[in-house]
């Protein structure tokens, strides 16, 4: 009995440990808003800008979410990402308000997800 219980409790830490996803947190945005959140996805479109570049990552259940980014990202488009933030209901970029965007804080490479469809 002792070995069935210490099973359930892994299965419950490595569950605990995936973060967050894309589809997640566009299911309940206002759950996130203004908390760090971190997940990670593939860059499907990247722009740009005079200061900042803007990411359109997709996670593997086909969720999209708009990132900003203030420093230069070490990725191109095709790659998979990391990406640690704060979500924001909506931000100004240039003159276009854009709404549910993660204002990140690192984005980094990182290898695709091992069990894609698992959750």
């Amino acid at each position: 009995m002792r070995s069935g219980a210490r099973l359930v409790a892994i299965a419950l830490v490595a569950l605990s440990a995936c973060g967050t996803s894309i589809s997640g947190i566009n299911a309940r945005p206002d759950k996130y808003y203004e908390h760090k959140v971190s997940f990670t996805g593939r860059i499907q479109r990247m722009q740009f800008l005079a200061h900042e570049t803007l990411l359109e990552l997709a996670d593997s259940r086909g969720g999209r979410m708009i990132v900003k980014s203030s420093e230069p990202v070490d990725a191109e488009v095709g790659e998979w990402a990391e990406v640690t933030g704060v979500l924001v209901p909506e931000m100004r970029i240039e003159d276009v308000v854009v709404y549910d965007v993660v204002a990140a804080e690192k984005i980094r490479r990182t290898r695709p997800p091992r069990f894609r469809d698992l959750m």
